[in-house]
């Protein structure tokens, strides 16, 4: 049936239009992230509207205004919690913020951050997600170390780096705790980019993850089982239509489209973008492509996704728009990210407190 173009209209057009629960009294927060000449600088917009129409500025609160200079990334929203991590280089904090009631709680730090002076830790921060069957909010990172400057040479030739970690690591609320993970390190792909190309859905924490090119999966987290389930990602680009095709000039992105798992492709600087959902984690028959499109203007990557299928993008210019997938128009938020770095997320309204919320 999916060679069959009748029938894949109507799938598509039904897939644009269908509603997807998960969407229900939600609205947006768009983070961007832009470099000035000695800081980083974060901005927060709220959005909202039918028509995107809604768009207000948010402020972090005071707590994290003085430690503001180089920005925060959001790793995801759930349930009206946002968890933020810090964008600084050698700084490894998170935080769980709830935007509606200004609550905001420091994430602690695991004994891994308390390394001797020639250590850096490297940190990254792959997902944030709830576990159902324990109530319980937790965070997925991946922990390794390595080496500082020449100047601690001496030092380090003596120092034995396999008693160092480097492992995976879950965060608890309900504990306030950090534990290791049953993961082997190397074993587990890492998330691509520290960028938006991670988000929580239906129980599980999915990141686009590498080893090397072309070998990128699809990573999915379980939160109850503490498994990972790795899926390949299809490569929907033509390689006949390019002279000399080179895996490396393919980009390709991880999102949420309307209540699916989806993968968009494009090819070095050609305009047309390639989109796939899946229907079932694990199983890499069931990635289906469902649209090929070349928006005008020309859109360099995307940011992130709404329901009835509508993406935000970044123009090669610096600007964010939307892209109604449905009619393939274009629509500029007024928004200059020049050189800098924007992340989507759905975003729900709870007055329930951080500390309590599993009580």
């Amino acid at each position: 049936m999916f060679e069959n173009s009748h029938f894949m209209n109507l799938f598509r057009n039904n897939f644009i239009c269908n509603h997807h629960s998960y969407y229900d009294d939600t609205s947006l927060i768009l983070s961007t992230v832009v470099p000035y000449p000695n800081n980083m600088k974060s901005t927060l917009f709220s959005i909202s509207g039918e028509n995107f129409q809604n768009m207000e500025k948010l402020y972090f609160p005071d707590q994290l205004q003085e430690d503001y200079h180089y920005g925060y990334g959001i790793l995801d929203s759930v349930n009206g919690i946002l968890c933020l991590y810090q964008l600084e280089f050698g700084k490894h904090l998170a935080y769980l913020w709830n935007p509606t009631t200004n609550e905001i709680k420091v994430i602690p730090p695991s004994p891994v951050e308390f390394v001797p002076h020639f250590i850096i830790p490297s940190i990254h921060y792959h997902g944030f997600g709830y576990d159902s069957v324990t109530d319980d909010y937790k965070v997925i990172r991946q922990v390794g170390t390595y080496p500082a400057g020449r100047e601690c040479d001496d030092i380090r030739d003596s120092f034995d780096f396999r008693s160092l970690p480097r492992e995976w690591q879950m965060y608890s609320l309900k504990s306030d705790s950090w534990k290791k993970l049953e993961l082997e390190y190397f074993s587990v792909p890492p998330l691509r980019y520290q960028t938006n190309e991670n988000f929580y859905f239906e129980g599980m924490c999915h990141w686009l993850g590498y080893h090397e090119r072309p070998k990128e999966l699809l990573v999915s987290f379980d939160l109850e089982n503490e498994v990972c389930i790795t899926t390949p990602v299809p490569l929907d680009i033509p390689m006949e239509i390019y002279d000399n095709f080179d895996m490396y000039y393919v980009n390709t992105h991880l999102l949420l489209l309307n209540g699916s798992i989806a993968l968009m492709s494009s090819y070095d600087s050609d305009n047309t973008f390639y989109i796939s959902i899946l229907g079932e984690v694990g199983n890499k028959e069931t990635w289906t492509k469902l649209f090929v499109f070349e928006p005008t203007p020309p859109l360099a990557f995307s940011i992130g996704a709404w329901y009835l299928g509508n993406i935000v993008f970044q123009t090669h210019d610096g600007d964010l728009a939307w892209f109604d997938l449905s009619t393939h128009t274009v629509q500029k938020l007024g928004i200059k990210v020049h050189g800098g770095d924007s992340q989507l997320v759905v975003y729900k309204k709870s007055l329930l407190p951080i500390e309590g919320i599993n009580n």
